[in-house]
């Protein structure tokens, strides 16, 4: 019927039938047009487009030696979006691109997903992250979208693009939603006019429909929107010049709704039943393909249209992005000038309530091999969490944190203190061990797999305190000590290697005071009083002024008055009382520190210079005299930074430190010579100020880690920090918990961890593991020895309960230890190795749990990482929940030095008898002397043995303790004594472990 025939109806039938027919025409007339329209072909434009990306790559990689990275974070099996990440994978692969696939399972937490996706955020070698939808219904998808940094946005998802593409004249968004960019593309590419025309998008979304109303309208078309709520849809829709459907509904837009010679971009992709297919289905989109095609003057097909633009426009879109992070990357630094400049999170955060620790989610699972590969393929394989994420999982506020890299940042533990003064603390966990073999028995793994648990699988709030490592060890026989398998602290490098400088710190501070001492007394016996004085406190303006730490000198010295402002009033005799150290050479007890071992430097001679032996020879002294050199973990200043409560108690320590005394026939009359004497001490502060702050680190699933300190155990008190330990007691929270290491054995670590550490810090333990493996127990028992570099003897490989019985004594007498004389609640862990047999595993148990443990469990978080020690966590849960009479310490504080000596000796070593040699009952006699009687006592000996004879194995008794010297450590706060053999530097092996470490310039 023509136009006119209608309008002479209507006359006839009033306004209102006519107006009801011309709506009915419009939806229902036929069309009889056989001209169809041209095909859109999506394939052949995303191949050329395609294309376009990989030369670009080529580009970029030959210019800047980038490849752009995608990475896809999928959620559960779901066959569709499997399919769809294998394309997208394809053709990542195809294009040159560095492709990263992060599958999850189903059960996945909301939490591990943006672990996942914080992992990634981080990751320099991914320019851009997608997260296939739809996820699982018990995740909030906007949430894990709006957790993609920005600038990796591949998807264009995330509310700033949408919010920079929805602009007129602003910043360009760093990436647009790929299908509507690929609508936008596939417009362009088939020479579609679109500036001036009238634009109708069907659809709202916030993925296609309003993305791709914004970039039409940006590209001048007159743009509009209708949904499922829209009034006359076909009389809008006909108007349309250009008509994007995606609505989601099969067949929804209709070729009667088109204008003539419209053009169509059907994005919709929709199943309908179809008995001639196979599959009883057929993909078809929102618009009604066979009608459409015979108004429409160009049209996308469903399949084959804008699907394929979607995967090449993804491509592009992470070109892009990989393009804006090199040009960021050549940029130079800007500094931030003010506080406006801050981000909004670091605002937000820094005014965040002052509770205990705020919620934070459990950790990503790790993704376990077997057979397990070496330690440090496995650190690098995992991507560490950003550090600002995992200090808000131990509870830190923004501006506790001070980032010290990428993956490590030091704490402010004083504003955590202030912060976190009325919070309750957490329960005390020591893990120590037994005796054990050069290899090592597994003790800080087990430290780390049953924080892992506590944290990862039973969702308790833990914070891990271990010790910094030795290069002497890592580069030596030992290795390093991040833990192991899937239980350690990554990335393992960075741990072993440096870390933050606290050891470096350490040694500059050491080998000061000990240079500070050699010039002095060099300048003293070179010089007479008067000169010495003079050049001591030089003379301006008619003043002396001492320096502050002269001052404080003076003093000490008894005086008083106006001198201490003007030493020019000092009296002849304080003069020389103030100017002469009179440091007897041959009780000098400092020596100089390296973190190597070098047996080389045992013994040495100083002051053999020219000069100096000129100097020497003019004013008749000896410029010569042996000393020697000790690792820096045994350094006092060590021990001072593990036992100090804050900066200013290390600063009394450092100045407390006694490196010599005087001579007897002196002014000084014997007196010890201190590093306030030197006149060094505050200098050894500012050089130790930031050592004071821990390193938070995480381990291999998250959890967080406060590394702090490294005394051995063997030569010194072998326990990480106290201020470490408080600082996480407080952090966790009353229901939480800190578990730290002790070194070696319970008989030296151990023990100094309650004798010392727990005195110096008012701490109070509520179990202690020991940790014990079959392998060390059957040496114990009389197999043949270990040693390192070589095959472990065939007894270790193969069941031997009669040897493994035997050796069990050793373990025995740890629990009976720790149970009967430090009152704790202990755990036995035994930490299970590949060889161990069912029967040797439980024959331990027995045996721990005979001698007092309240739980014996195997673990083997080594291979299977928390959940591997998921029972010893529950056990070490119970254990602190447990009642109990109050932890007590060995001996009291108040008794004489030989009775807290010999306490040790008899009640932890089984010794019968107690030796001293010549010089070291003359050092504690003056040590009692000189008031230091009431110091706790710290033995160095060697870790093999309950004695000090290593070739001693299982529990030994009735044997003598030789005490061949003691030193003061007066600023650290105990009497250090060395008895056997014990050397304080190791000596490298005939194949030390530097042989196998190396760096791989060419994969990073």
């Amino acid at each position: 019927m023509s136009d006119s025939a209608k309008l002479l109806v209507a006359a006839a039938a009033g306004a209102t039938a006519a107006a009801l027919l011309l709506r009915k025409n419009d939806e229902e007339a036929p069309i009889t047009s056989n001209k169809r329209a041209q095909i859109i072909d999506g394939k052949k434009i995303a191949a050329q487009l395609r294309k376009e990306v990989k030369e670009s790559v080529t580009l970029l990689k030959a210019t800047h030696g980038v490849a752009p990275g995608l990475a896809v974070v999928i959620v559960g099996d779901r066959q569709d979006s499997a399919q769809y990440v294998r394309m997208k994978r394809r053709a990542a692969t195809e294009a040159g691109f560095h492709s990263v696939d992060v599958a999850l399972p189903e059960s996945s937490t909301e939490a591990e997903v943006l672990d996942a996706v914080a992992r990634l955020n981080t990751d320099s070698k991914v320019h851009g992250i997608l997260v296939q939808l739809p996820l699982p219904s018990h995740m909030n998808e906007g949430r894990v979208l709006a957790a993609i940094s920005v600038d990796k946005d591949a998807d264009g998802f995330a509310a700033l693009n949408v919010g920079k593409l929805c602009l007129r004249g602003g910043e360009e968004p760093s990436a647009v939603a790929c299908t509507p960019v690929g609508c936008l593309e596939l417009l362009e590419r088939s020479n579609v006019v679109i500036a001036g025309k009238r634009a109708v998008v069907v659809g709202r979304s916030n993925i296609v429909g309003m993305p791709v109303a914004a970039l039409l309208q940006a590209k001048d078309a007159t743009v509009t929107v209708v949904h499922s709520k829209t009034k006359n849809i076909s009389k809008i829709v006909r108007e349309a010049d250009i008509v994007v459907a995606a609505v989601g509904q099969a067949q929804f837009v209709k070729g009667s709704w088109l204008k003539p010679g419209a053009v169509v971009v059907d994005v919709g992709t929709n199943f309908i039943p179809d008995a001639s297919r196979k599959s009883g289905r057929r993909l078809v989109g929102d618009v009604d393909f066979a009608s459409a095609s015979r108004v429409a003057s160009k049209i996308t097909p469903v399949p084959g249209g804008v699907g394929p633009m979607t995967i090449a426009s993804l491509l592009k879109n992470t070109l892009r992005l990989a393009e804006a992070a090199v040009s960021r990357d050549n940029k130079p630094l800007t500094r931030v000038s003010s506080s406006e400049q801050l981000s909004r999170k670091d605002t937000f955060l820094a005014k965040r309530s002052q509770s205990p620790r705020p919620a934070s989610p459990p950790t990503t699972q790790v993704k376990r091999l077997h057979p397990v590969p070496k330690d440090i393929v496995i650190s690098q394989a995992c991507t560490p969490l950003p550090i600002e994420r995992v200090a808000l999982k131990a509870g830190l506020r923004s501006d506790e944190v001070i980032p010290w890299g990428r993956h490590k940042a030091k704490v402010d533990v004083r504003k955590v203190a202030e912060r976190m003064k009325d919070a309750p603390d957490g329960s005390l966990v020591v893990v120590s061990g037994i005796n054990p073999t050069p290899l090592g028995e597994g003790k800080s793994t087990t430290t780390i797999g049953v924080c892992q648990a506590l944290g990862n699988c039973l969702g308790k709030h833990v914070v891990t305190t271990i010790r910094q490592p030795s290069q002497g060890p890592t580069f030596g026989i030992k290795g390093g000590a991040a833990g192991g398998g899937y239980s350690q602290v990554i990335p393992m490098e960075e741990f072993n290697l440096h870390m933050t400088g606290d050891i470096h710190a350490i040694v500059a501070a050491n080998n000061l005071l000990a240079a500070a001492l050699d010039a002095r007394i060099f300048h003293e016996s070179s010089q007479k009083d008067e000169a010495l004085f003079n050049r001591l406190v030089p003379a301006k303006n008619g003043k002396r002024v001492p320096a502050p730490s002269q001052r404080a000198r003076m003093e000490r010295l008894g005086i008083k008055g106006e001198a201490l402002d003007d030493a020019e009033l000092l009296s002849p005799t304080d003069r020389v009382r103030f100017a002469r150290l009179d440091v007897d050479p041959s009780t000098i007890t400092w020596n100089r520190v390296l973190d190597t071992c070098d047996r080389f430097l045992r013994r040495i001679e100083v002051g053999r210079g020219p000069n100096e032996r000129r100097t020497a020879e003019k004013y008749s002294f000896s410029s010569t005299r042996e000393t020697g050199f000790d690792i820096a973990v045994a350094s006092e200043i060590m021990a001072v930074l593990a036992l100090a409560s804050d900066l200013d108690d290390m600063r009394a320590r450092l100045g407390r430190m006694a490196v010599a005394r005087s001579r007897v026939d002196g002014p000084h009359k014997g007196a010890f010579v201190t590093a306030d004497d030197v006149g060094c001490a505050g200098a050894l502060t500012v050089l130790m100020k930031d050592a004071l702050l821990p390193t938070l680190m995480q381990t291999i699933e998250g959890t967080p880690v406060l590394v702090h300190a490294g005394p051995f155990a063997n030569i010194a008190h072998g326990n990480s920090s106290v201020v470490a330990d408080k600082c996480g007691l407080k952090l966790c929270g009353e229901q939480g918990f800190v578990v730290t290491e002790a070194g070696f054995g319970a008989d030296i670590g151990g023990e100094k961890f309650f004798d010392i550490k727990c005195r110096a810090g008012g701490l109070k333990p509520k179990c202690a593991v020991v940790v014990a493996t079959v392998r060390a127990l059957k040496l114990h028992g009389g197999a043949p020895p270990v040693v390192a570099g070589r095959p472990l003897p065939k007894e270790y490989s193969g069941e031997d309960l009669e040897v493994l019985g035997k050796g069990c004594a050793n373990v025995a007498h740890h629990v009976a230890c720790l149970s009967q004389k430090f009152n704790v609640r202990v755990v036995v862990a035994v930490n299970k190795f590949a060889t161990d047999t069912p029967n040797e595993l439980q024959l331990v148990r027995e045996a721990g749990l005979r001698a007092g443990a309240h739980y014996a469990v195997v673990a083997d978080h080594w291979a299977q990482g928390g959940h591997g020690a998921i029972d010893l966590a529950e056990a070490v849960v119970k254990a602190c929940a447990a009642d109990s009479t109050p932890f007590r310490y060995l001996y009291p504080l108040s008794d004489p030095v030989r009775s807290k000596i010999e306490a040790v000796c008899s009640k932890i070593y089984l010794a019968g008898e107690v030796t001293y040699s010549e010089l070291a009952a003359s050092q504690i006699d003056a040590y009692e002397a000189q008031g230091l009687g009431r110091l706790p006592i710290c033995v160095a000996k060697t870790q093999y043995s309950l004695s000090t004879d290593p070739s001693k194995k299982g529990a030994p008794s009735g044997h003598t303790v030789n005490v061949r010297e003691v030193r003061a450590a007066v600023g650290a706060g105990f009497l250090y004594l060395l008895c056997g053999d014990i050397m304080t530097v190791p000596g490298l092996p005939t194949r030390p472990g530097f042989v196998d470490i190396d760096l791989d310039t060419v994969n990073d």
